[in-house]
């Protein structure tokens, strides 16, 4: 999906005269969760026809603009609206009826229909352990590097994507599938490692879980920050269920056909720095592809 143009379709809704919000839109692409991300989408818009001079802070504060914030309010002015104390009377200004199919509560349905199909029961080959990670400049560039139980590189790829989806918390794996698929191609390692959680997760679906049941194939999480879910001891739980453990720096779990103790296991196996050696290969890589096609 195609998270840019979703939102510039829904600027061009806002008419001369009226104003809207990045919490307002975000509301209008499925969830307020997007708002940041919908100020970074502003701000590379690459349309005449979409006018993100429109959109303003939910307090009425003009906000930013790439053209600078003098023109910004001088476009306002010139659409008829009042600027008092540099401030817009929303009560007055604001436009908020959207047509829409709101896009991210697709996505949000589409991934707790998923989640039912995750397993976390070890079904998994006890053969090589891939990592994978995507850098992002003006695209996205992944990396996939393969490792055998004893430690050693048997394999190594990059791909480069456009960047259609933005970074918004919970929905991270829409913006890296399309990377991660690619990687994937023509591989068939035992577990990948990604850099992002299972089921440690608001909807018990992170990345490593969408991943790994697109594909069917066994995948572990690795975050460095705990996302949600309460800390007893090495556990995390959340509604009710262990769903990870923490591991020096990081925190484990399981994305799909591997069970919690499996994933902290074989995480800690390859652990030899803050994390583990496939994702840590694979996030190396990627950068240094990144850094070298954008310098």
């Amino acid at each position: 999906m195609n998270l840019y143009e979703k939102t510039y379709s829904l600027l061009r809704q806002i008419p001369r005269g009226k104003v809207s919000t990045y919490g307002a839109i975000a509301c209008a692409l499925g969830d307020i969760l997007a708002s940041r991300a919908v100020g970074r989408i502003l701000h590379v818009n690459p349309y005449e026809d979409a006018p993100c001079y429109r959109v303003i802070y939910s307090d009425g504060r003009i906000g930013g603009y790439a053209g600078g914030i003098e023109k910004k309010i001088d476009l306002l002015k010139k659409d008829g609206i009042e600027i008092k104390n540099g401030k817009i009377d929303l009560n007055k200004y604001l436009f908020d009826d959207f047509e829409t199919d709101y896009p991210l509560k697709k996505l949000r349905e589409e991934q707790e229909k998923m989640a039912t199909e995750v397993k976390i029961e070890d079904d998994f080959k006890y053969s090589t352990v891939a990592g994978m990670d995507v850098a992002y400049g003006k695209k996205a560039y992944g990396a996939y590097v393969e490792f055998d139980f004893k430690g050693n590189v048997i394999k190594k790829k990059v791909v480069t994507k456009k960047i259609d989806f933005p970074y918004i918390p919970t929905y991270l794996a829409y913006r890296e599938i399309p990377v991660l698929n690619e990687l994937i191609k023509d591989e068939s390692p035992g577990i990948v490692m990604l850099d992002g959680n299972g089921i440690l997760h608001p909807r018990l679906f992170g990345l490593a879980c969408h991943f790994g049941v697109q594909n069917k194939i066994a995948t572990i999480g690795i975050a460095k920050k705990l996302l949600c879910g309460e800390k007893k001891d090495d556990m995390i739980f959340l509604k009710g269920k262990i769903v990870g453990k923490k591991l020096g720096k990081i925190y484990v779990s399981p994305g799909n056909k591997i069970s919690v103790e499996s994933s902290y296991e074989i995480a800690k196996k390859f652990l030899k720095f803050s994390i583990p050696e496939p994702v840590r290969y694979a996030h190396i890589l990627a950068n240094e592809v990144r850094k070298r096609k954008e310098h």
